[in-house]
């Protein structure tokens, strides 16, 4: 199982939501899961601000300068597990895998 960044900005990696937001990917709404886009509006001509709404729900963040801005809102996540813990998650998972492979190795061998 490997974690992509979809998955790592969700725990709160910040790296990984920046890297989604660069790429101009916006992450599933926090509150329904619906998919979102970003708006934008103009006011006090030329300026415009920009936006990132859910089309299901319609939860938005707040209002930004810029698209960049306003996708790297959207994309950031409260962590839930500090940089340690996603570093021992990462190695429990490799563990896992390689005492899978021993497994399907000793089951190839009967």
């Amino acid at each position: 199982m490997v974690l992509t960044n979809e998955k790592r900005a969700l725990m709160g990696d910040r790296e990984a939501a920046k890297r989604l937001t660069d790429a101009g990917v916006l992450l599933l709404c926090p509150m329904c899961r619906g998919k979102a886009r970003v708006r934008s509006e103009r006011y006090y001509q030329p300026n415009v601000r920009r936006n990132v709404i859910c089309m299901k729900c319609f939860t938005s963040s707040g209002w930004y300068k810029t698209e960049h801005e306003a996708r790297l809102a959207w994309n950031t996540r409260a962590p839930i597990l500090s940089a340690e813990e996603m570093e021992m998650l990462e190695g429990i998972k490799m563990e896992v895998e390689m005492v899978m492979k021993r497994m399907e190795v000793l089951n190839d061998a009967d």
